[in-house]
This record gives C-alpha cells, sequence and structure tokens, in this order.
C-alpha cells in the first residue's frame, strides 16, 4: 500500500493508546464526581450541626441570663439565706489606711 505525500504511516500501538486514556479519564471523572457528591454531603451534615449547635448555644445564653437575674439572686439572697437590706443606722463606713513603708 502506497501512501500518498505528506502522509505518514502512525505506529499500531497509538490507537489502543489513546482508547486507554480515554478510558481512564471517563473513570477518573466519574471518580472526581462521586468525590464531590461525597464532600458535599458531608459538608452539608456539618452544616447542620453548626446550626444546632448556634440554636443550644442561644438557648444555653438565655437559661445562663436567667440564672443570673438581679430579681432571682435578690430572692433567692432573701429566701435561702434570710438576707435583708441594712438600715442606714447598720451601715458602717471603713476607710482604708495609707501603708508607709
Amino acid at each position: 500500500m502506497k501512501l500518498g505525500r505528506g502522509a505518514q504511516r502512525q505506529p499500531g500501538w497509538l490507537l489502543p493508546l489513546l482508547w486507554l486514556a480515554v478510558v481512564l479519564s471517563a473513570l477518573s471523572v466519574v471518580y472526581v464526581s462521586h468525590l464531590c457528591r461525597q464532600l458535599y454531603n458531608e459538608l452539608a451534615k456539618m452544616e447542620q450541626e453548626a446550626n444546632a449547635l448556634q440554636v443550644e448555644w442561644g438557648r444555653y445564653l438565655l437559661e445562663q441570663s436567667s440564672w443570673a437575674s438581679l430579681s432571682r439572686v435578690e430572692q433567692l439572697a432573701k429566701s435561702q439565706l434570710q438576707m435583708r437590706v441594712p438600715e442606714p443606722s447598720e451601715i458602717v463606713i471603713v476607710r482604708a489606711q495609707a501603708v508607709v513603708e
């Protein structure tokens, strides 16, 4: 068989090599797509967990503020410790003396 001018005979191994490259490329696309879906699902789960933790943190802050409210502390001081507001005659002012070295 004669080849025309400028036509070159290509080696017989080039076509199977290109076919193998196409197949490997297709398999890598499938693998990367699968990996992306897995990572996206993991990201979505982590975002849900972050939202749940944010809600829990808000509840914690609300509970903390209610436990530390002044009216609650005053009520507990009166009921459990029998504390009361001192009369003006019971108030003693203590002045600090300067320490001389």
